[in-house]
């Protein structure tokens, strides 16, 4: 699919890979819909984005735990754009020790990475066959194939999305909508700082490393662009860009 003059949804899109996936997107010609629970932030790159008078991205505040938000955020690509082409359920959170702490905050971390992204992949199903198909990428992480000791929760969810995009491979043939996901290592942004604060990661950080968000938003643009992905994830490392993890579905 070519990127000029798609419509795309982002969900998380005010910060990190998000922002930065939004800017790659508006600089090939494509409309974005930013969401986010970082008002400020959103409003920033809104201003960034949107230059000369022209309507290049839309804010909107958007807690993805509240499916009304996310059904805002496909009712205004509609009505502002004529309909969506595009979705990347990039929301996520992560807490270190999330499952150890004794509270539930581990709950909110599978609303957010998990829930979130299924019913964004719902709305996206909906959407996208108005538009005769499209592409639906889901933010996974390396996580959830080594999983991380002091964060298991925040490892299931990101696991759990790579299954789950895998589970749609069929779509590509039934309605011509093109699921994946990308897994990334590590890379600078407000979550893997948040997950990373601790002495275990250095265990982690040694066998994953770090690869520039450059790299990451890569692998966003190349799902985009190449048609024969589906059901696949890309996986982002220091050692390979661009590896293809794919698995057939039952």
């Amino acid at each position: 699919m070519q990127i000029k003059d798609k419509v795309v949804i982002i969900t998380g899109g005010a910060n990190g890979s998000g922002a930065a996936l939004a800017r790659r997107l508006v600089s090939e010609g494509a409309r974005v819909i930013i969401g986010d629970v970082d008002r400020k932030a959103g409003e920033e790159l809104l201003t960034e984005l949107n230059q000369n008078n022209k309507v290049n991205a839309i804010f909107i505040f958007c807690d993805v735990t509240n499916f009304d938000h996310l059904s805002q955020l496909f009712d205004t690509a509609q009505n502002t754009f004529g309909g969506v082409d595009i979705v990347c359920n990039n929301a996520g959170i992560g807490k270190k020790n999330e499952f150890y702490d004794q509270t539930n905050s581990w709950i909110k971390i599978i609303d957010v990475n998990l829930n979130a992204v299924i019913k964004g992949t719902q709305l996206g199903i909906q959407y996208l066959k108005k538009r005769g198909g499209g592409v639906i990428i889901n933010t996974a992480s390396m996580s959830a194939f080594y999983p991380m000791r002091y964060a298991p929760i925040y490892s299931t969810t990101k696991r759990a999305v790579v299954g789950f995009t895998q589970s749609l491979r069929d779509l590509k043939d039934t309605d011509k909508i093109r699921v994946n996901a990308v897994a990334p290592v590590f890379f600078v942004s407000n979550l893997t700082q948040g997950l990373i604060k601790s002495k275990r990661h250095e265990e982690s950080t040694k066998k994953l490393g770090f690869v520039p968000i450059d790299d990451v938003i890569d692998a966003f643009i190349r799902i985009i662009q190449d048609d024969k992905l589906a059901g696949d994830t890309i996986a982002v490392t220091k050692n390979d860009k661009s590896k293809i993890i794919s698995k057939s579905s039952l």
